[in-house]
């Protein structure tokens, strides 16, 4: 099983990694793209669409079988999230410093500028993906606490058709979605929380959970928000207390309850991921270069240490190949 890494590249890192489990064990790191700031990465196929960083640019490259085959830049920071739509050929990117969205559509030949939407003043976008369930494309924005649901138009243009607005400050950073309901659980990076939001003629709040154990009063600093295939179990990962959180999903998927937290062996895990299996859970410790590995019980959700202390420079993204 293979596993690609997105990197800062402002100290060891040289680009985008790859690194193999074998035996419930991590091997076998190695450089495949030599890239400027990574950070995010979308895989399909042998393609792969990475955050770029270059020179006084920043915008989204695009590779086929390690080999690139164009970028899409423009002045100003580089995004920090890239996705896509296979039935569109549209990728998207979320630019956090920039406060705006951009869609690209792809060929064989590249991709090329489709939209961009420039957010309001005090704008952190910060996600941005298409759900075919919703038949929505959805945007978080940390800065303006705020979840934009958008549909398309005859020629693919994003159209805004629902806004929720969260607490002020709480910093909607990431979001997953029920895979058979009309649920989207949406992780604040400031208040370290899940939204669990109902979409049905409109967006409500049905509920909310604090994301660290009861007690704990360290810095709350949300990161990556993943959910099970079979959405029984949402898991989280916090950064200043270092730990991933585990929750049971109610059977109409409207509440979560906590029933596990457990350290990262390391410092801030910016992202994780769980296999395509559902057996593994992968962490990326940015701060200490290190990757965590967990087994994953697929009938209680908990997760249990099988390797630490695994070198992977600036790693900040997760994704099973």
């Amino acid at each position: 099983m293979k596993i690609y890494l997105g990197t800062y590249t402002k100290k060891e890192s040289k680009g985008i990694y790859s690194i193999e489990v074998q035996n419930n064990e991590l091997t076998n790191l190695n450089l495949e793209m030599n890239v400027d700031n990574p950070t995010y990465l979308a895989r399909l196929n042998n393609d792969t669409f990475s955050v770029v960083k270059y020179g006084s640019k920043g915008g989204i490259a695009y590779y086929r079988d390690n080999n690139l085959i164009n970028k899409a830049v423009e002045e100003g920071a580089p995004p920090c999230y890239v996705s896509y739509d296979l039935d569109r050929n549209l990728v998207f990117s979320a630019n956090y410093h920039g406060g705006r969205v951009n869609t690209y559509k792809f060929t064989k030949d590249g991709i090329v500028d489709h939209q961009k939407l420039v957010f309001d003043s005090g704008s952190k976008a910060h996600y941005i993906a298409y759900n075919e369930l919703l038949d929505m494309v959805l945007v978080c924005d940390l800065g303006l606490d705020r979840v934009y649901f958008f549909t398309y138009s005859d020629n693919d243009q994003l159209i805004l058709k629902y806004q929720f607005n969260a607490s002020e400050k709480s910093g909607p950073r990431h979001l997953v979605v029920h895979p058979t309901k009309p649920i989207v659980y949406v992780f604040t990076e400031l208040s370290s929380e899940v939204l669990v939001l109902e979409v049905n003629n409109g967006v409500k709040l049905v509920s909310k959970v604090n994301c660290l154990p009861e007690g704990v009063e360290g810095p709350k600093w949300g990161a990556a928000i993943r959910i099970s295939k079979d959405a029984k179990f949402v898991y989280v990962s916090n950064r200043g207390h270092d730990s991933i959180s585990v929750f049971k999903v109610s059977e109409d998927g409207l509440s979560l309850d906590l029933i596990q937290n457990i350290s990262t062996e390391g410092v801030q895990p910016r992202d994780f991921n769980l296999s395509p299996c559902g057996m593994l859970c992968l962490v990326a410790n940015h701060d200490t270069n290190n990757l965590t590995l967990f087994a994953r019980c697929v009938e209680t959700g908990k997760l249990s240490l099988l390797q630490k202390d695994v070198y992977a420079p600036e790693s900040v993204c997760v994704v099973f190949d």
